[in-house]
């Protein structure tokens, strides 16, 4: 053979060799594409668990703020309703003195009308006439000598109202002793 023809044929271990580089070559560029795609798997598992904690943080908040705002609203409710138990009283004892049939039946619609609302909203009255007292219910400010009815309540000197589990005014009451 010629050397032109050893130059544009070459020998088998050259060939071999040209091979073995290629092949390393080739190698290299997986790792490298691999390490590549590692650190962006690495990306995306932190930003996956960023954007789940930001969810649930979210999530929290929500329920955090929409608790704070059912209290607040109840709140509200039960303020308004204290301030309207007073009226209430005034309608009581405005419709045992009045003695026009017209005008106290025209009070006793009121009255009935706001009986209505308040129990729409969950108002009751405190029982407290002939029932054992609680102090978690009844306000004593009175007492009387009864043997027979000791702790029972005999005078109801102002009714108590609550609401859902709520005391919102306690009964004042007289306590036989």
């Amino acid at each position: 053979m010629s050397k032109k023809d050893e130059k544009n044929n070459p020998s088998k271990e050259e060939a071999e060799e040209n091979k073995q580089q290629e092949l390393t070559e080739e190698s290299e560029a997986i790792v490298i594409e691999t390490d590549e795609e590692s650190e962006a798997q690495k990306k995306i598992d932190e930003y996956k668990d960023i954007a789940q904690r930001l969810q649930a943080e979210f999530d929290n908040y929500r329920k955090r703020n929409n608790e704070s705002v059912r209290v607040a609203r109840n709140e509200g409710i039960d303020d308004v309703i204290c301030s309207m138990l007073g009226i209430l009283d005034n309608f009581e004892r405005g419709i045992a003195a009045v003695e026009d049939e017209r005008a106290k039946s025209g009070m006793e619609l009121i009255y009935k009308q706001m009986l209505a609302l308040l129990s729409k909203f969950d108002v009751v009255e405190i029982e407290a006439l002939g029932k054992e007292f609680d102090p978690k219910f009844h306000h004593a400010i009175a007492q009387c000598e009864d043997k027979e009815k000791s702790n029972i309540i005999v005078e109801v000197y102002q009714k108590g109202y609550k609401r859902k589990d709520k005391v919102l005014r306690a009964s004042m009451v007289k306590v036989a002793q």
